[in-house]
């Protein structure tokens, strides 16, 4: 697996995201969860010579996962998988016993705003090309 760097943490801060303790730390977390959905793809592909929106919808997915990764403490698929539910101060969050278990944001412990950025820019299309 190539390590690309998608997120710089002055590009998070311009994103206009608060601040985050150990930021590198959650930036390869999050760089992972986005190459596992991505399916390796830049590992062919450059990402510098990348369209120019699709490198805006990856630095914003991965701003995303970071702050998500930060707030809610969730670092691994199994993780997601294995609480019934978490507690953010007032807020609580169910992921079992919900009609959407298999999202793909689970899947992939992506936050669902990160999973609508890449899907934004064409990433993770599953449709049928029919070709006569």
């Amino acid at each position: 697996m190539v390590v690309i760097v998608y997120l710089t943490k002055d590009e998070f801060l311009d994103l206009g995201f608060d601040e985050v303790e150990d930021f590198d730390k959650l930036e390869k977390r999050a760089e992972i969860a986005i190459n596992l959905f991505l399916n390796g793809f830049y590992d062919f592909v450059d990402f510098e010579k990348e369209i120019e929106h699709r490198k805006k919808a990856v630095k914003l997915a991965t701003a995303f996962q970071v702050a998500y990764l930060d707030v809610s403490g969730i670092m691994t698929a199994d993780d997601k998988q294995s609480l019934s539910s978490v507690s953010l101060g007032r807020t609580s969050v169910s992921y079992q016993n919900s009609a959407h278990s298999d999202l793909e944001s689970a899947r992939y412990n992506l936050s669902l705003d990160a999973l609508n950025a890449l899907r934004s820019a064409g990433f993770g299309y599953k449709g049928v090309s029919y070709d006569r």
